[in-house]
This record gives structure tokens, C-alpha cells and sequence, in this order.
């Protein structure tokens, strides 16, 4: 393994998805180790690296690993000190979710010794603490599905892609009213535009349709737009060159029909002109036709 070839550590929360990303990278060609000892890291390094070439590798080290967890700091400034350059990834839930998810599955919680899921929770985020600090990048899993999560982290680490086209703008439009997302990195409220609701001929369309599009940005969707892509196009060349993996920017309206959803494309057709990284869109609350 050279310092051109990806080194991904997967860890992260029990019950948030560590088995399904690690998964999901063995599906795109990374050879993975689950369960590793942190202090193994640079032993792992020295004894593939010239025989898997430029094979990625991902790393899977969590809560099991008890007091070796200590180890991992030293581990990461070893392997960066030999000139690789490892990622990690760090998989969270929210713990109402996670508690939810042990009951349904009735699995043990991993440290569980006596008491409830919710204090091994706890405990659990206590213990990652450190970890968490060293992060490349956090998924929030809380509104993800197995399958959802699985092409979430294709998209991030499908070594196909170069070093320069690592980091994801993800792009999303939500509704007010069904609740804010969750691990949005930055939120634009675009209540203030002119709602096509109000339009007879507009209301059952959505911000896909191009005679809603064209009123969203006749009514003061194309100012909004102008200072919000300013924004965007100063700070995500920062969080790329700070090694950012992924970055969310999410627009909101009331509904998440018509507003949100025309000016979210147009962000993501400017990002990905501009060639700033891989630009996703998704549109969490459009209704689609009966």
C-alpha cells in the first residue's frame, strides 16, 4: 500500500452502519479487515502494502476493541509520519434510533454488562470520544436505510474516482413541515420566495418542472440564488483543500415541493460546472404523482 492508494478506518457508533459500509467497500474493490487492533495499523500497512498494489484498503476498528482503542492515536500519526494518509470514518446515530435498532434486531449492545441499552450508549460515546475527534469525515445514519447508507458510501469511495474528486457536495431540498435534516452542514431557508403553491396551475408541479423552476426564479429565487452560490463558492474550495470528504447543503421551503427543490438544482447544475467535486441531489420531500 503506497501513499497514493486510499486507507480508509471505519468505526463509528454500535448499531449505526460499520458492517454495512465496510460492506459496501468490499463491493467496489477495497480489500477489508474488520475488528483490527488499532496498534496493528502500521504492521497492516508494512505487510500488504507491496503486495496488494494499488488495491484500497478499509479498515474496520469499533467499541470491541476495549482498551486498544487507546492505541489508535499513535497508530494514525505513525502511518502518517510513513507517508500514508488514512481516512477516518465515523459512522453515529442518533440514540434513540440506536436503542430502537438493538430491540429490533435483539442483539446485545457490545459492552452491555448490566443496566440498559441507553446507558451502554453512553458509555459507548464516552469511550469514541477521542476517535471522533480525528475524523475525516461523520455519517449520520439516523434516517438511513441498509441500501440508502450502502450507495452513500459507493459514492464517496468508489476508487475510481481521483484524489482531486474525492469530496461530495451533497445537495438536498427538504419541508419545513416534515422536519429539518439532520447532518445538513449548512441550511438555506428559501420561505422567503414566492410560493408557486398559490398558482393554480403551478400547485401540483414541482420545483422539476421547468414553468415552476422559471417562476421560483422570476420571484426572487435568481437574488437568492446569486448570494447563496457567493457563499458556496468561497467556502467549498476550503473544505476541499482541508481534506473534507463530504459536505451538505440543503434548501428549505415549506413543503418541499416547489421552492427548494428548483433552487437545489440549480445550485447542484452550478457545482457541478464549477468542478468542485461530485455533486449529488436529492430531493427528500417531493411527492410524486398518484
Amino acid at each position: 500500500m503506497t501513499a497514493n492508494v486510499r486507507l480508509v478506518i471505519v468505526t463509528g457508533m454500535s448499531g449505526s452502519g460499520r458492517s454495512t459500509c465496510l460492506r459496501a467497500l468490499e463491493d467496489v474493490g477495497y480489500y477489508c479487515v474488520d475488528n483490527l487492533p488499532a496498534g496493528l495499523l502500521p504492521q497492516l500497512n508494512e505487510t500488504i502494502r507491496d503486495r496488494l498494489k494499488h488495491t484500497p484498503v478499509a479498515v474496520g476498528i469499533d467499541v470491541r476493541a476495549g482498551t486498544l482503542l487507546g492505541d489508535l492515536d499513535h497508530a494514525l500519526d505513525t502511518l502518517i509520519a510513513s507517508g500514508v494518509r488514512p481516512e477516518v470514518v465515523f459512522l453515529d446515530c442518533a440514540d434513540d434510533i440506536l436503542v430502537r435498532r438493538f430491540a429490533e434486531t435483539r442483539r446485545k449492545h457490545p459492552i452491555w454488562r448490566a443496566g440498559t441499552v441507553s446507558e451502554s450508549i453512553r458509555s459507548e460515546r464516552l469511550a469514541m470520544s477521542a476517535i471522533r475527534e480525528r475524523t475525516s469525515l461523520v455519517l449520520d445514519t439516523s434516517e438511513m436505510n441498509v441500501h440508502q447508507l450502502k450507495r452513500q458510501v459507493q459514492k464517496l469511495f468508489d476508487p475510481e474516482h481521483s484524489a482531486e474528486m474525492r469530496m461530495v457536495v451533497s445537495v438536498l431540498s427538504f419541508g419545513y413541515k416534515h422536519g429539518l435534516p439532520r447532518d445538513a452542514d449548512y441550511v438555506f431557508d428559501v420561505r422567503y420566495v414566492e410560493n408557486p403553491f398559490f398558482i393554480a396551475e403551478l400547485a401540483p408541479l414541482s420545483g422539476l418542472d421547468h414553468d415552476v423552476a422559471d417562476f421560483v426564479m422570476r420571484r426572487g429565487g435568481d437574488q437568492a440564488l446569486a448570494k447563496m452560490t457567493a457563499l458556496l463558492d468561497h467556502v467549498l474550495p476550503l473544505h476541499a483543500a482541508e481534506g473534507r470528504a463530504m459536505v451538505s447543503v440543503a434548501f428549505g421551503c415549506t413543503g418541499g415541493q416547489h421552492r427548494s427543490v428548483a433552487l437545489a438544482e440549480a445550485m447542484a447544475q452550478h457545482l457541478q460546472a464549477s468542478g468542485i467535486g461530485r455533486v449529488t441531489v436529492t430531493h427528500r420531500d417531493v411527492r410524486t404523482p398518484d
